[in-house]
Order: structure tokens, then sequence, then C-alpha cells
């Protein structure tokens, strides 16, 4: 979990380099954007869609009482967090002022306080939030997915998928967002084999990684048609989703002690890590102007981990101090919480 979250906080605070910095991007650290904040971050989201899918679908049946059961769970996990997160940011720029790249008491207002909040028919207040706004969204409509399964469940997959490929003109979707939650629960129910390490996720990671350079490559290769590149993205990205599954086995992932320990607040770091890179960045700049492949490449990997470890750091002690308050911040049960 640390280290998809971590991905999703590395391409968030890309704009850095790209947006913030006076002057153009040095040629190797375009290179690493395109590989990293181009291509390879973005199979996080899907992949957190897809586990969602796994465990919320793998034992849901089509009833009232276990659909108003399961929903209850997660909208308490997830709801709380979203809307005090995006309330907290409001009342940041409230009192304390705007925040670069993120908004201001007077956009959030014109925009319109309460659609922004909730996140209706626009982004919420803390943009990278939408991941939960699009999960509460699959719970709503689960009973449709279910439908799938009992009916035909390939056809559904393959249904989502076209749906998400030909219609979506970019990677996230909410036919994406079906298509990620869909295939988590179809690799439940049909007991897809995911333990150790089989053909397919060897297969698919080396399909992966060339298809990734391909992508990387691809006017220079030659190719100008941008439906079929935007085709072979969204392929791409379900290539990551194994691709990412194998790399968790290996041996200095899955044994991990620091990153078993720092999963388990990894949420608290999705929720609060957007105007925190942002702040960290902004103060960054105003000392330190990085220029040349080498710097701008720390200030990408600095600036990220810094982020990553500190709101790690904050959620410990946050735990401890006060486990009841930052166990209702982050929609978890103090007792989960020790004992993860």
């Amino acid at each position: 979990r640390i280290i998809l979250i971590g991905l999703i906080v590395l391409a968030n605070g890309a704009r850095g380099i790209t947006v913030r910095i006076d002057g153009e991007t040095g040629p190797l650290a375009s290179l690493l954007l395109e590989v990293l904040d181009g291509h390879v971050d973005f199979v996080a989201v899907p992949l957190f869609f897809a586990i969602s899918g796994f465990l919320f679908l793998r034992k849901f049946d089509l009833s009232l009482a276990d659909y108003g059961d399961m929903l209850r769970k997660p909208f308490v996990s997830v709801l709380v967090p979203y809307m005090l997160f995006n309330a907290g940011l409001a009342a940041w720029f409230y009192f304390c002022g705007s925040i670069e790249m993120i908004g201001s008491w007077n956009s959030l207002v014109s925009e319109g306080l309460v659609a922004k909040t909730f996140g209706l028919g626009a982004l919420p207040i803390n943009y990278p939030l939408w991941f939960l706004r699009g999960l509460l969204v699959m719970y709503l409509i689960s009973p449709i997915f279910l439908v799938f399964f009992k009916e035909a469940p390939g056809v559904g997959l393959v249904a989502l998928f076209l749906l998400w490929t030909g219609l979506s003109e970019g990677p996230y979707s909410f036919a994406g967002e079906m298509f990620a939650f869909y295939l988590g629960g179809f690799v439940a129910r049909f007991r897809v084999p995911l333990a150790g390490v089989s053909w397919w996720q060897r297969a698919a990671s080396w399909a992966f990684c060339l298809l990734t350079v391909t992508l990387v490559s691809w006017k220079s290769l030659g190719f100008t048609d941008e439906g079929v590149r935007q085709f072979c993205f969204k392929a791409n990205l379900v290539l990551g989703l194994a691709a990412f599954w194998r790399v968790s086995a290996f041996s200095m992932i899955r044994d991990s002690r620091l990153l078993a320990r720092m999963g388990r607040h990894s949420f608290f770091v999705l929720l609060a890590h957007e105007p925190t890179i942002s702040v960290l960045q902004t103060r960054l700049l105003t000392i330190w102007r990085p220029v040349g492949d080498a710097q701008q490449a720390a200030f990408y990997f600095g600036s990220g981990l810094a982020v990553i470890f500190g709101l790690w750091l904050v959620a410990e002690a946050l735990s401890r101090l006060v486990p009841r308050v930052y166990g209702f911040a982050v929609g978890a049960r103090t007792d989960a919480l020790r004992r993860a």
C-alpha cells in the first residue's frame, strides 16, 4: 500500500519540476518523468480500485440486507475521511490563505463550496481524493456488477473494458473505475490464482515493460494514431496490474518490516499529501532553484520522499497520542489500528 501511495505522491509532486520551475526540464529528468509520471505511476489508482473490488465483491450477495450491511462499513471508512480532509482544506483557505496550484477561498466560493466539498460535478477541494469519491460510487452501483457475475461474468469484463477503451479519452474515467473494480471482483469470485509467481505474472511483467518503452518512444517509432496510442496505454495499465503483483512477490518488498509498518498509515499519507507537498515545494523553491537533470531529479524524489516519511511520522505520533481522534479521521477503529 505504501509503495502505491508513494507513487501517487510522486506523480502529484511532478508539477514541481514541470510547472513550478522556471526554464526547461533537463532531458534525463524529462525522460524520468515520462516513464514514471507518464506511465508507471498511472497503474497505482486502477490497482487500488481492483483491490477494493476484490475485497468488496468477493462475498457480496444480491440482497437488500447484504447491500445495506456491505455499504455501512466502507461508507464510514471512506466518507468520513473524504469529508473531513476536504473541509479541513477549505478551513485552511479561509483562515490561512491560498496554496499554490491547489486553490484559494475565493476560487473555492466561485466554483461552489458545496459542489467542491462533496465533489459533485467537479474535483473535490483536496483534488486527489477524487479516488475516494469514485470508490463510494462503485459501492453504490455494486449490484450492477453482481448481475453480471450471475448472468454473464466474462461478457461483463469484456464489455466494461471496451467501454473504457472505446469511449473514454483519458486513462482515468468512470468507465475505467468500473472496469478495474469489476476486474477485482472477477478475480476474487472466480478464484484466479494469485499466490506465488504464476506464468501470467511473468508474461505480463515483460509485456508491461516492452509496451511502456514503445509508448514512451511512440512518435520516434513513427506511430501517429492517437486513438491507437490511447488503447495501448489503457491495455498497458491492465498489464501493469499483473506486473505490480509480480513485484510484490520480491522478498525485499514482501518481507520488509519497514514497508509493513508504514503501510498501516498509508491512508493518512494519501489524505494529507497534496497540500503538504505543494507547500513544501513552494517553500523549497524560495531557496533553491534546481537546474539540470541531477538537481531536478533530486528535487522530484527528495520532496516526494520527505512528504511520505514526514506524514508517516506524523501519523505514528497521532495514533499513539490521540488514537481515537486519529482513528476517526482516517475512518478506522482504534482496535484495528493496534492490531495492524
